[in-house]
């Protein structure tokens, strides 16, 4: 008995001191102020910096609590760190999860009113809806209803990640009076055109799993906001044509963001409202970057199922030209490729590749055509894959991100000629108050 209660005592002394030198190693590495990085490459974002220090500050605990947050947020290997602890808790069946249908609860979707009109041609003469090609009747079905899991913000099923969407009519409403307010600005002067873009739990997962999860129907939403729109607007529609081809590389697994190939079936009905004729798929050389991991993986605390399941971006180069002028946020210009090399890149910025990532104004020349077609597409970063389908059927394509640009759609209209306005948002943006302020400064 007495040789065990020793044994237990030296264990128990191991433990305290393995502790302690842990401890000890952890608090020398956080001393180590060069070694704290500035920016996340997985979260894609500027980390915190060190607080300035203010009387008020200093007297109300504030500068205390934000060296707290600094210490967190920039300490040495932290996204390391997250991704081992996240690695444990795989192996020990443990899940930090978050069911997002228990703290959002989503609005019932009103039926969108009938058109008043059918649709007409330039002469007015109606023109029928059309019907799926023989095509699209039999195409294979990708349809996901295999169950999964919540893990942080993403729902994870066959190692493939997908963020969920909740219809809050209020902002849905409040989108469409801002998109009416920007054709009672705009409308004389432009074809205006909406496109809302599906994220890929709608077009990629079964029904069932949507309503388990207290989902709503993300082409209903669409129709919805549609349905409130000015009856000259353009209303492009995309979730029927992406959800026909769902057993396609369309969504990425580990991003948000739809793929090349996902961007060019939206491209396709963008034409079929333009009456213009897509260019095939498979006429464009293309690039390859493999193993991409985009933000699934760190909104999902860094899952090993996410990162087991890389991406390849594929980007297709435009025929006419790969030549674009890009305004990046500091107000420079660049001469830059429209789809680039990104191989040297950290592998969670491959979708730079399009586009040069999300900038105020960037435009393309295609001098190939003579005829000063223009167009303008107001976008978010869902519009960096499709703006370049359109490089082939116009003079100039100008673009600029609603987020960043301050510029207005009246100025550009006078300054470059523009004819056509593509407003391309994805569903979040196109069903919330979010972005409102921004869509309003710039539609003027």
């Amino acid at each position: 008995m007495k040789n065990r209660k020793q044994l237990n005592g030296y264990v128990r002394g191991a433990k305290i001191l393995a502790f302690s030198l842990v401890l000890l190693v952890m608090s020398f590495v956080g001393l180590l102020w060069f070694l704290r990085p500035d920016t996340s490459v997985v979260e894609k974002r500027t980390l915190t910096t060190f607080p300035s220090l203010s009387w008020s500050d200093f007297w109300d605990g504030t500068f205390f609590k934000n060296i707290d947050t600094w210490y967190a947020d920039t300490y040495p290997m932290r996204e390391g760190l997250i991704s081992a602890n996240q690695t444990l808790q795989d192996h020990y069946g443990i899940r930090s999860d978050q069911i997002i249908g228990e703290t959002i609860v989503a609005d019932d979707i009103p039926d969108a009113p009938p058109p008043s009109t059918a649709p007409a041609d330039d002469a007015g003469i109606p023109v029928p809806s059309p019907s799926p090609s023989p095509e699209q009747e039999t195409l294979e079905d990708g349809t996901v209803d295999q169950l999964g899991e919540m893990v942080g913000q993403i729902y994870i099923t066959e190692n493939c990640g997908y963020g969920l969407y909740y219809f809050l009519q209020d902002g849905a409403d409040t989108f469409a009076r801002t998109m009416n307010q920007i054709y009672d600005n705009v409308g004389d002067k432009v074809n205006l055109y909406l496109m809302i873009c599906p994220n890929s739990a709608g077009v990629m997962l079964d029904d069932s799993v949507l309503r388990d999860m207290g989902c709503s129907d993300e082409g209903k939403a669409i129709e919805y906001v549609y349905g409130q729109l000015n009856e000259n607007i353009h209303t492009v529609s995309v979730y029927d044509n992406l959800r026909a081809h769902n057993a396609e590389y369309i969504y990425f697994h580990t991003d948000h963001h739809w793929t090349a190939r996902g961007a060019y079936y939206a491209y396709e009905m963008f034409c079929q409202e333009k009456g213009f004729t897509p260019f095939p798929l498979e006429d464009h050389e293309t690039m390859e970057f493999d193993g991409f991991v985009g933000t699934f993986y760190s909104y999902s605390n860094q899952s090993s199922e996410i990162a087991s399941n890389p991406d390849t971006v594929v980007a297709y180069i435009p025929n006419d030209t790969n030549d674009m002028k890009v305004t990046m946020a500091s107000g420079e210009t660049y001469d830059w490729p429209l789809i680039s090399d990104v191989s040297t890149y950290p592998e969670s910025e491959y979708y730079g590749t399009f586009g040069c990532g999300d900038n105020p104004f960037s435009v393309v020349h295609n001098e190939k055509i003579t005829d000063g077609s223009a167009i303008m597409v107001v976008k978010d970063s869902y519009g960096n894959a499709f703006v370049p389908w359109l490089v082939d059927h116009y003079e100039y394509v100008y673009w600029c991100d609603y987020r960043y640009t301050s510029n207005t759609i009246s100025q550009m209209v006078e300054d470059y000629g523009i004819q056509d306005v593509l407003y391309e948002v994805s569903i979040y943006s196109g069903t919330t108050n979010n972005v409102v302020s921004e869509l309003l400064s710039i539609g003027q």
